[in-house]
Formats: structure tokens, sequence, C-alpha cells
């Protein structure tokens, strides 16, 4: 009896090592099938704190049912938008079109102190031949690709929205809902890093909501005094990819010296000094002076999250990265090094 209790556990081992590993497996793949759909209503979820924030920044101070508030702030909001859009559609929607005309100008313009090098000649080539088969018959057909990305974007767009709506209406019937999962023990706590996780995330949109704006008026300011053409495109290209720490303003710069080429070498390293000036203020100052008293990222972690989440689900993962670091921090801090370590965050005496 012994040897086959001996034998029984001997089997059980590597079958039970097997199962881990075979689970931890599905897990993966089964998280990889729906990361985008997560990511998307994570950040519906964040829009919705958003929108909940700053209804109820609106009640406190008018006295309004939190609901009509958010209701408010929400109407004033798409009502902005659109009389901006209204006003501006006409001088954007042209720039865009000029942009469009004046980039492969400027791409050439860029190209041409590499002709002297024969590798550089030899890529240009390719590069040549490759605009040459887009104009064949055949090429056109990936159109029907395009137009379901594009549909399936705003189908993206459309989920984003209504789970923020939902979210900022009534955020605690999702609350309630989520914390009826936790042990009962738990729950109250759990309440607590919830509340700590949502208003993280509503500083960091808070935050990041005022640099985007200071952002985008710098930099019109700069290239128009700069006399740099389709300023109002590119500084809300600035504005829009300051979104993207890190990554954004290499992405928004690169038009802009395209663009600064055609005028000399000269004002292209004005537009260059322009944005290395406002990405150093906006990193070094104005960064650091909200988050302290906002939310607090190390920027090497947050940059790592980017590579990571980009690898995994694409450019909607570098988009969340940053907000979805905000809330795992919280998360770690909280449940782990506090519950789990015991550690308060006091310094050692």
């Amino acid at each position: 009896m012994p040897d086959r209790e001996e034998a029984a556990r001997g089997v059980a081992k590597p079958v039970t090592v097997l199962a881990t590993v075979a689970a931890i497996a599905l897990g993966l793949w089964l998280l990889g099938s729906i990361l985008d759909v997560l990511l998307l209503c994570f950040s519906g979820v964040l829009l919705g704190l958003f929108f909940h924030g700053a209804g109820r920044w609106i009640a406190r101070r008018t006295g309004l049912p939190r609901p009509v508030a958010v209701g408010a702030f929400c109407v004033v909001l798409v009502g902005a938008a659109g009389v901006t859009a209204w006003l501006a559609a006409p001088s954007i929607s042209s720039q865009l079109d000029e942009l469009m005309t004046t980039l492969p100008r400027a791409l050439d313009k860029a190209a041409e102190p590499l002709q002297r090098f024969s590798w550089a000649r030899a890529v240009l080539e390719r590069a040549r031949h490759a605009d040459g088969a887009l104009a064949r018959r055949e090429t056109w057909s990936q159109a029907g690709g395009a137009i379901s990305a594009a549909l399936g974007g705003f189908g993206s767009l459309v989920v984003i929205l209504f789970v923020g709506l939902f979210t900022a209406f009534d955020p605690d019937l999702y609350r309630r809902g989520f914390l009826r999962l936790m042990p009962t023990g738990r729950r109250a706590r759990a309440g607590e890093i919830l509340s700590l996780m949502a208003h993280t995330l509503q500083m960091w949109m808070v935050g990041k909501m005022a640099s985007m704006a200071l952002v985008g008026i710098a930099t019109w300011v700069g290239l128009a005094l700069l006399g740099i053409p389709l300023a109002v495109v590119l500084s809300l290209l600035a504005a829009v990819l300051t979104f993207i720490p890190n990554l954004g303003p290499i992405l928004s710069v690169i038009p802009a010296i395209l663009l600064a080429l055609l005028q000399g070498s000269t004002t292209a390293l004005w537009v260059a000094g322009l944005y290395v000036g406002i990405q150093t203020v906006e990193s070094y100052v104005l960064t650091p002076l909200l988050q302290k008293k906002l939310v607090s990222l190390p920027p090497a972690v947050t940059l790592i999250a980017q590579v990571i989440m980009g690898t995994l689900a694409g450019g909607l993962g570098v988009i969340v990265a940053t907000p979805l670091t905000a809330a795992g921090l919280v998360l770690i801090k909280e449940a782990y090094v506090r519950d789990v370590l015991g550690d308060d965050g006091r310094p050692d005496r």
C-alpha cells in the first residue's frame, strides 16, 4: 500500500504541473483574445470617470443633483465641440488638404542630402517603386480593408462613448456589482482601493487635459510667430499626441520639421528647438507641478508599460498604457505592499 501511494503521488506531481502550465497557457490565450475588448472597456471607464468627476465638481458648487450635473457637463462639452468644429472646420479641412499635398514635397526636400549615399539612393528608389505599385489596379483591392478598419475604429469609438456615459451617470451600480464578487470580509477594503484607483485616474485625466491644452496653445503661438504654414493643424496634432507620453511628442514634431524644411534648414532648426523647448517645459516643469498635486508616475515604468502594451495590443495599448499603469501602481501599493507586506509607507525608524 505505501508503494502504491508513493507511486500515485509520483504520478500526481507531474500531472499537476502539466495542468497548471496548461491552465496558465489557456488563461494567457483567452486574455490575448479579449485584450482589445478589455482595453476598449477600460478606455470607456476612463472617459466615464472624467465625466463623473467633472459632474461631481459642478454638483458641489451649484447644488444640482449629480446625474443632472453630469448631463449638463456632457451637453456643454458636446455643444462647445460642435461650435468649435463649425467655426474651425473649414480652416482645418483646407489645412489638412494642404498638409497632405505638401508633405510629399517636404519628404523629397528632406531626402536631398541623402542622395550622395549609395545605400540611401537604393532605399529611396525602392520607396519610389512602392509608390508606383500603389497606382496599379490590383493594389486598390486593399481599399476594402481600409474601409473595414475605418468602420472598426468608428465602432470602437461608439463602444468607448457608451461605456463612458453609462459609467458617468451611475458608477455606483458597477462598483457594487464588482464588490459582490469579493469575499464579504474584504469588500470594505476593496471598495477603498477602487475609490483610490478611480481618484487617481480622474486626477491623471485632469492633468493630461491641462497639459494637452497648454502644449497645443504654445505650439500654435510658436509656429505662427515662425511663419510656419498649417500652424492650426500642427498644434492640434501636438496637443492630441501629448496624450501619449514619451512617444507622442516625437511623432508630432516630424511633420512640423518636414514642412519647415521647405523654408530652409534654419527654419527647421528653429521649429525643432521650439518643440524641444515646449516638451522640456511640459515634461520637467508643468507635468511635475501637476503630478505633485495629482498623480506621480515613474517615467521608466511608463515607458516600459508602453512598450509592453504596444506589443500586446498595438496602438490602443500604447494610448491606454499610462493610465493603466497609474491604476496598477495604486493596486500594487494598496493590495500588496500595504495589505500583504504590512508596509504603510512611512520611513523606518
